[in-house]
């Protein structure tokens, strides 16, 4: 692990292999573990780039520069670091929407675009719980949870992701164990969820956190006008399907897949 300062922020990355630059993007709450099976796989064809988002992992804390847009300009002010001129971009969730805005920014430094299951806040400004007919159980047990704890009122919310990160953390924090867990929540199992968990609330209630992540990013005709060839996959099963179909309409030239599962 190296630590680069990108935009004010000391973030912690690391290289493995040699070959194309591919950086690989986590999203909210996670870090850069996240893909590290993928990347040793892939270590062989590529040098791969993982690192931890500001406020995330081991990357510096700052009170500002978590929208999409700002994350955006850390991939790419990254990049300048290590003397990247051009790399694909992998990148799941918030860490999608992140990914996105670099390649908007500058089309000619991404060579390529996948984006796994990122919701796009210009294209999906709300996420509701009856997005989805069904929820899972780990989810009504957070959200049951939750509601007795802390007030939320679900049936209203309409950033329903990001709340819930919220929720799962506070209730792993105060130790109102749901008896559930979720392999998809940063702090739903594992050695580290607690450290993860207290991270998390921590960024949430310090700095302009809140504000910036439901800021629009790119307008829908900067998106369509992306020359790089691009992967769109999305779980049948997430709140973030409409922007996966948002941009498969917009992007011609992505392979869209749509597969089994959940976020």
């Amino acid at each position: 692990m190296a630590f680069a300062v990108v935009n004010g922020a000391r973030l912690a990355w690391q290289q493995l292999g040699e070959g194309p630059d591919l950086v690989m993007v986590h999203g909210l709450a996670a870090n850069r573990a996240f893909w590290f099976a993928q990347a040793t796989a892939l270590a062989d064809r590529c040098r791969v780039t993982l690192f931890d988002l500001r406020g995330h992992g081991y990357s510096e804390a700052t009170d500002a520069g978590y929208s999409a847009t700002a994350l955006g300009r850390d991939i790419l002010g990254l990049m300048d670091a290590l003397g990247i001129a051009r790399a694909a971009l992998a990148a799941h969730s918030y860490g999608g929407a992140a990914a996105l805005e670099a390649a908007v920014a500058a089309p000619a430094r991404v060579t390529h675009l996948a984006l796994f299951d990122a919701r796009i806040q210009s294209l999906q400004p709300q996420m509701r719980l009856s997005d989805l007919p069904e929820i899972s159980p780990y989810e009504r047990a957070v959200a049951e949870a939750s509601s007795r704890a802390y007030g939320y009122d679900w049936q209203r919310e309409d950033q329903v992701g990001f709340r819930f990160l919220e929720a799962a953390a506070r209730l792993r924090v105060d130790r109102l164990d749901t008896g559930l867990r979720d392999p998809f929540t940063p702090f739903g199992e594992g050695r580290g969820a607690a450290r993860a968990a207290k991270q998390w609330l921590r960024l949430l209630d310090h700095g302009s956190i809140r504000q910036e992540l439901v800021r629009a990013g790119a307008a829908a005709e900067d998106i369509a006008r992306l020359p790089m060839p691009a992967l769109l996959m999305y779980a049948r099963d997430s709140r973030c399907l409409p922007s996966g179909r948002a941009l498969r309409k917009l992007l011609e030239q992505a392979r869209y897949l749509e597969v089994a599962g959940g976020h």
